[in-house]
């Protein structure tokens, strides 16, 4: 017959306590940063969603004032580029290219968060819209009346590298995000 003997062990030796420790440690670490990078990409798609919805919002306001499609060409806006608001035309009788002054400014105010503030030490912020956007609107694109180019671009979180020949919000640099739309509006000529 084999003997097993009871032998009682005392205690944990400090080395597999530190060992455990250490383990623990780097599984900490991984999670938060796992945390980290689950944020960020939330908050780029956010910003990706709120973009394409204001792009549509001007495509959807160009094709609803087609007569003064002309006067959107060229518009960069955001960042506070439009200071003095246009008279309201849903309050006065507005021609086609007051409605588009009157769009561009609204639009600004989109881009720039306007619809939500937030106030810290008595100083009122801007916190529902892109970070550092700026919007813009090509029309007749190609040559082709007609056609156009709605442009959303902020400041992202990584470093794209993007060279290419849209310069809407050039002035962000390599961190800058697009989101671009085109089409057609109908009934611009005149």
């Amino acid at each position: 017959m084999i003997s097993v003997r009871n032998q009682k062990i005392s205690g944990v030796a400090l080395i597999e306590i530190l060992i455990s420790l250490l383990i623990l440690s780097v599984g900490v670490i991984g999670l938060s940063n796992v945390q980290i990078n689950a944020k960020r990409v939330a908050q780029e798609a956010l910003q990706r969603t709120k973009a394409a919805s204001l792009a549509s919002d001007m495509l959807e306001r160009m094709r609803a004032n087609p007569r003064g499609f002309s006067a959107y060409q060229g518009a960069e806006v955001g960042r506070a580029s439009i200071a003095d608001e246009p008279a309201n035309c849903r309050e006065i009788a507005c021609g086609p290219a007051e409605v588009a002054a009157r769009d561009l400014w609204e639009w600004q105010q989109a881009l720039d968060g306007a619809d939500e503030t937030r106030v810290a030490d008595d100083v009122s912020r801007e916190v529902g819209g892109l970070y550092l956007p700026y919007g813009c609107v090509v029309t007749d694109l190609g040559g082709q009346a007609g056609r156009v180019q709605v442009t959303v671009a902020w400041e992202g979180f990584r470093d794209l590298g993007y060279n290419g020949a849209n310069s809407c919000g050039a002035v962000l640099g390599l961190k800058r995000q697009l989101l671009s739309f085109e089409s057609f509006v109908a009934g611009t000529r005149q």
